[in-house]
């Protein structure tokens, strides 16, 4: 392995857990001197909003008197630009945590500097949070208390690492024609794309303000509509969808534990959850998990068309329970939507994370999240982190190139709803992913046209005016264009050269 000179570690450090003393470890492991930095308590509470469990004064004794650490330095308001401190200290590489995202911009500047960054595993098991998060459990929880649990990632998760991925095992399973003999060639191989489309779709056709959340049949009454596919194969699609769910759901043990636990104690527990799955669906998903979930209560945003996001299905819920909002407490994985809207209406809560992916298997699946690979891959390592191991990508057998980011904003561009004849209207960063995304994907691009189109040729690109488009030989116009206002601009374009709109495909991001 690798060993640099002098090594940077910074946290906070509260309520020192194994977590805290692995990284520590392994960067100790990678350099001949250990530096760290211990972030203040007003620092801590500029970071997070929350001072400390433990004082500054205190956790900086407790790190300095571990034995992998050479040296401790306090980080305060005013005095915590990283590269700044590369200026003080020299050090020649920054190790942290999995969990911490945002570094693109700090690495560039410390490669200028011939120092590197490093990331370890993060102990999802034990983290402060999530003992501060127990001890509140123990400090709450009175007799007379109602116990509100949301659903998916708190009492259950999916063996996929993210929810889409049960879209890309559908369509994997729809390969096999016998699989619904009769559904049209183009839902077989687009179905991923389709599938998550057409939801946002139903969302912008169905909600309002009086409307805050979709059904799973809206959703597929979007993609039938738009796909003209027969009730028999829209009833096909939905039962294969939650076939999957079944077959890749698996309960989070400790938190189903406790649930029994409550009940046993002869608490109130009741279920909330934002979810276009209605109370008989969810019910008959939960309870092949645990027989547990037979007879608790299930309040569906999809039944009350109020959701958890505005505060109103937790209203909802409050006024058919009879409840008396101090005597509440949710339990659940959105920071905003179990966590602060229940807050704001006086309820108390617990954060339960458990679930989370990484820093680097978010940004990995955000680039593949249709690789069904992957997807099992991926969550498989969640399983294992949720089984108490202390794993990450580094733990796989394959190993993956991280760096391989073939597509920008273009991979998440749902090319399988595109038609099979295309004219790409755009030739800028987006426009160039965009055009390889339709040849990996065996779109045919008729035309691809833009208004610089004479200094691209210039440059070698294949690429024709705007007035190419007057031929017609096309069946859909796509907009490769990410700004907003040029995509008004190239729509009105489009229109005065007689392009009727149906034919013009813009994607809302």
């Amino acid at each position: 392995m690798k060993k640099y000179h002098k090594g940077y570690v910074q946290g906070t450090f509260d309520l020192f857990h194994v977590g805290h003393l692995n990284l520590l470890r392994r960067a100790k492991e990678r350099c001949d001197y250990l530096l760290v930095g211990v972030v203040s308590d007003e620092l801590n509470e500029v970071y997070k909003g929350v001072s400390p469990f433990v004082p500054y004064q205190e956790r900086s004794e407790v790190v300095a008197g571990c034995r992998y650490v050479d040296e401790v330095i306090k980080i305060d308001v005013g005095h915590d630009d990283k590269l700044k401190i590369w200026e003080e200290h020299h050090f020649d590489c920054h190790f942290c945590g999995d969990d911490h995202g945002g570094w693109e911009g700090l690495i560039d500047e410390l490669h200028k500097r011939d120092s590197e960054v490093e990331f370890f595993p993060y102990t999802e098991t034990t983290s402060s949070t999530r003992i501060k998060e127990e001890l509140k459990k123990r400090l709450l929880y009175h007799q007379d208390d109602v116990m509100s649990f949301d659903v998916f990632d708190t009492l259950v998760t999916r063996k996929v690492a993210t929810p889409r991925g049960i879209f890309a095992l559908i369509q994997q399973r729809l390969a096999d024609e016998s699989v619904l003999p009769k559904l049209p060639l183009r839902v077989r191989k687009g179905f991923y794309d389709m599938r998550w489309y057409y939801e946002r779709k139903a969302r912008k056709l169905w909600q309002s303000d009086s409307r805050e959340e979709i059904t799973f049949n809206d959703i597929y009454k979007c993609f039938g509509d738009a796909e003209m596919l027969s009730d028999a194969q829209l009833k096909g699609l939905m039962k294969l969808e939650l076939e999957i769910e079944a077959q890749n759901l698996v309960g989070i043990v400790e938190n189903i534990q406790q649930v029994k636990d409550l009940l046993a104690s002869d608490h109130r527990v009741i279920l909330i959850s934002d979810m276009y799955l209605r109370e008989k669906e969810l019910r008959s998903l939960l309870v092949t998990v645990d027989a547990v979930f037979g007879e608790l209560p299930i309040y569906s945003s999809a039944d009350m068309l109020k959701a958890k996001w505005s505060g109103n299905s937790f209203k909802q819920v409050r006024l058919r329970e009879g409840l008396d909002i101090f005597r509440w407490v949710h339990t659940g994985d959105n920071k905003a939507s179990d966590i602060e809207r229940a807050r704001e209406l006086g309820i108390k809560t617990i954060f339960y994370n458990g679930t989370a992916l990484t820093r680097r298997e978010s940004e990995l699946m955000n680039r593949h999240e249709d690789d069904v690979h992957l997807q099992l891959e991926v969550g498989a390592l969640r399983m294992r982190r949720l089984a108490g191991e202390d794993v990450s990508l580094d733990a796989l057998d394959d190993k993956i190139d991280e760096a391989d980011v073939p597509f920008g904003l273009a991979n998440s561009y749902p090319v399988g709803v595109l038609a099979d004849r295309i004219a790409l209207y755009g030739a800028g960063h987006f426009g160039r992913d965009l055009y390889a995304k339709l040849q990996e994907y065996g779109k045919y691009v008729v035309c691809w046209v833009d208004k610089q189109a004479e200094r691209l040729q210039s440059q070698g690109m294949p690429v024709e005016s705007p007035q190419r488009l007057e031929k017609g030989d096309f069946e859909q116009v796509v907009v490769g264009v990410k700004a907003p206002e040029k995509v008004r601009e190239i729509k009105d374009d489009l229109v005065t050269m007689g392009i009727i709109k149906e034919k013009i495909f813009l994607f809302d991001y």
